[in-house]
């Protein structure tokens, strides 16, 4: 009984994590006058670049950039990160990022994957982004120092 509490906790927390690693994911798209000395252009042609990493962390944070930047152009890469990646921390970092893009493209993408994917805990992770609504996930996205400092 003690052990499945235990995995039950661990892979809640290993997915509080994921989700929770995007930071300010929510926050509102790049702005020039904000960020002048910026080349948005290129930096959305580094974090594509990156999703093709051999390294998992570099694909997984080059996708959470991208969706939390609402980078538009990255629409493709992420849908086929989301379809074709063999880690599910990836695809489902890819998901994020889709939903956050909001576009019709991304959704659908998110959609097929929510009823296609050969992975439950990616299927049911893109249905919850779908179902939930983004002032919620805002507000749990927010206390991410304090969960990040949990985890440590």
């Amino acid at each position: 009984m003690k052990t499945t509490i235990a995995k039950v906790s661990i892979a809640a927390l290993l997915a509080l994590s994921l989700f929770l690693s995007f930071g300010s994911a929510f926050a509102a798209p790049p702005s020039p006058k904000v960020y002048p000395d910026i080349d948005w252009k290129r930096a959305e042609l580094n974090y594509v670049a990156g999703l093709g990493s051999d390294n998992v962390g570099v694909r997984r944070s080059c996708a959470g950039f991208l969706g939390e930047y609402r980078l538009k152009n990255a629409v493709e890469p992420l849908i086929n990160m989301l379809r074709c990646d063999k880690v599910e921390s990836v695809r489902m970092a890819s998901a994020l990022a889709l939903i956050l893009i909001d576009t019709p493209e991304s959704r659908a993408a998110v959609e097929e994957a929510s009823v296609y994917d050969g992975s439950d805990k990616v299927a049911k992770f893109c249905q919850s982004l779908l179902t939930t609504e983004h002032g919620s996930i805002s507000a749990a996205l927010e206390s991410v120092n304090f969960f990040e400092t949990l985890l440590r």
